[in-house]
C-alpha cells in the first residue's frame, strides 16, 4: 500500500513539474534496461520449458533467462522427479553459452541439499541462484552464499530496512532483489541500493509483472548506479491492454524506460471512468 501510494504521489508530482520520475529522483543513468526473461512455470518437463523458452528468447532478442528449479518451498523435492538435474544441462545445451542462464529455487532447499544443487549450478555456467533456502532462514541461506562460487540472490519477500542491513553487512547474498513495491516504494529502496553499493554488491529488483506494472521497476532501474547485468521481466506472452499508452514492449533484449511526466504513462479516461468507489476501508 505504501508503496502503490508513492507511486501515485511521484506520478502527481512529475505531471506537474513536466518531469519523469527518474529526473524527480537522483538523475537517470539509463534508459534502457536490459532484460531477462522470467519462467513462472515448474508444471512442464525439462523439454517443454527449453522449446517454450527458446521461441520466447527469439522472440524478444533477450539475452538472459531464469528457470524455476526445485519445488517451492518444497522441503528438498523437486516439481517432478529429476527435474532440476535434466533442465538445466538441457537449457545450457540448447541456448549456448551466449544466453545468461539464471535460477530461482523459490526457497525449495535446506543448506546442504542448496550446496549440493549449487555445484551443478555452478558446472554449467549459471550466473546466480536466487532463494535457495526459505527466504526468511538468512543464516541457512548464508550458508549456500558462504559455500558457492556462483551469486547467491534474495530479497523479493523483505520490507525491512534493519533486515536488508543484515543480508549486506553479513554478506548472505551477493545479489539483493527487494520488490520496488512489496518493499514500500522507490525512496525505500534506493536505500537499499545504497546499502549494497557500499559494500559493492549488485540490485535486481524482483518485477514479475508485465506491461504497465513494469514502469515501476524500469523507473528504478533508469536511476540506480550498482543495477545487475539483467532485470526481470515475465516469460510469458500476454495481451496489451488499451487501457494505457504508450505500450510497454521488449525489443533487442531490452526494455525503454518511460520517458514521459510522472510515471510516463497515461490512462484513458474514459477507463478510469468506469471505476466504481468502494466507500471507506
Amino acid at each position: 500500500c505504501v508503496g502503490c501510494l508513492e507511486f501515485a504521489i511521484l506520478d502527481l508530482l512529475g505531471k506537474s513539474a513536466g518531469r519523469s520520475i527518474g529526473e524527480l529522483m537522483e538523475g537517470v543513468v539509463r534508459r534502457e534496461i536490459p532484460i531477462y526473461l522470467s519462467s513462472m512455470r515448474r508444471d512442464t518437463t525439462p523439454e517443454q520449458e527449453v522449446a517454450w523458452l527458446s521461441e520466447r528468447l527469439t522472440e524478444t532478442g533477450a539475452k538472459a533467462v531464469k528457470l524455476k528449479i526445485g519445488g517451492r518451498m518444497s522441503r528438498n523435492a523437486d516439481a517432478s522427479p529429476g527435474r532440476t538435474e535434466r533442465l538445466v544441462p538441457l537449457a545450457r545445451k540448447t541456448f549456448g553459452d551466449s544466453i545468461t542462464l539464471q535460477v530461482d529455487a523459490n526457497g525449495s532447499y535446506d543448506a546442504a541439499k542448496a550446496i549440493e544443487v549449487g555445484r551443478m549450478l555452478q558446472d554449467h555456467g549459471v550466473y546466480f541462484f536466487e532463494e535457495p533456502c526459505p527466504w526468511e532462514d538468512f543464516e541457512a541461506t548464508k550458508q549456500v552464499a558462504d559455500a558457492l562460487d556462483i551469486p547467491v540472490a534474495g530479497g523479493e519477500q523483505d520490507s525491512s530496512y534493519a533486515k536488508f542491513r543484515w543480508m549486506v553487512r553479513n554478506h548472505a547474498v551477493d545479489i539483493v532483489q527487494p520488490d520496488v513495491i512489496y518493499n514500500g516504494g522507490l525512496i525505500r529502496t534506493s536505500r537499499v541500493a545504497r546499502l549494497a553499493a557500499a559494500a559493492k554488491m549488485d540490485i535486481t529488483p524482483h518485477a514479475p509483472q508485465p506491461g504497465y506494472h513494469a514502469a515501476y521497476m524500469l523507473h528504478f532501474a533508469s536511476v540506480t548506479p550498482n543495477l545487475g547485468r539483467f532485470q526481470e521481466y515475465p516469460a510469458a506472452r500476454f495481451e496489451q491492454p488499451s487501457w494505457y499508452g504508450p505500450q510497454i514492449q521488449v525489443r533487442n533484449g531490452a526494455v525503454r524506460v518511460p520517458n514521459g511526466p510522472g510515471i510516463g504513462i497515461t490512462i484513458d479516461a474514459k477507463f478510469l471512468e468506469k471505476a466504481e468507489s468502494l466507500g471507506r476501508c
